[in-house]
């Protein structure tokens, strides 16, 4: 691979020069949880596969008609590798402030029509779950941590087959480093 021109492109290329045993940290359960280059690079496409396989994507690949998909999370590594699977299958990232009040995250949500939401925890899973019936295209809600009765994030890959992986190809092959890759809704537009 050459120098890497979009931000996906950064993990297949320090795997392929500088492969690292710790590359992505983060506390779980008050331990340290660590992710070698790796496996960053194995989860994302995992997880690019799995969102192909449940009907995520570029679609007619403008703005307005790429599938965007939505974040409610603290800082942890799990941020890094749903963004950039996101990324990679052609949909839009919409990252949203964990502390954002219920009318603002429904005016986000709605506003940028999203498709699949990934929350931190319980606490948020039940803020966007209740808001679930005002948002017409909201398919479903991924929890980073394990949340009763709800779909755990990990479990997206098992979706994943080698025709959606293929696809992911494809898709990736397409995306230039100029494409929209996230859509930032600040405290002035809600």
């Amino acid at each position: 691979m050459t120098e890497p021109s979009r931000l996906f492109d950064c993990i297949e290329w320090h795997l392929e020069r500088t492969p690292l045993d710790v590359m992505l940290a983060g506390k779980e359960n008050g331990k340290w949880k660590t992710y070698s280059t790796r496996e960053v690079s194995d989860t994302v496409s995992n997880i690019a596969a799995g969102l192909v396989a449940l009907g995520a994507g570029p679609n007619d690949g403008t703005v307005e008609g790429r599938d965007k998909i939505a974040i409610i999370a603290k800082n942890r590594p799990e941020w890094l590798i749903v963004d950039l699977a996101v990324q990679k299958i052609g949909a839009i990232l919409t990252p949203v402030y964990p502390t954002i009040s219920v009318s603002e995250l429904e005016f986000v949500l709605k506003d940028a029509a999203v498709k699949f939401v990934f929350v931190n925890d319980e606490e948020l899973y039940l803020k966007v779950l209740s808001l679930k019936d005002k948002l017409p295209s909201l398919q479903e809600i991924f929890t980073i941590e394990h949340v009763a009765n709800a779909t755990y994030w990990k479990d997206i890959a098992s979706h994943a087959t080698d025709e959606t992986r293929a696809r992911v190809k494809e898709i990736s092959d397409q995306i230039k480093g100029s494409d929209v890759a996230t859509i930032l809704y600040t405290s002035g537009t809600t």
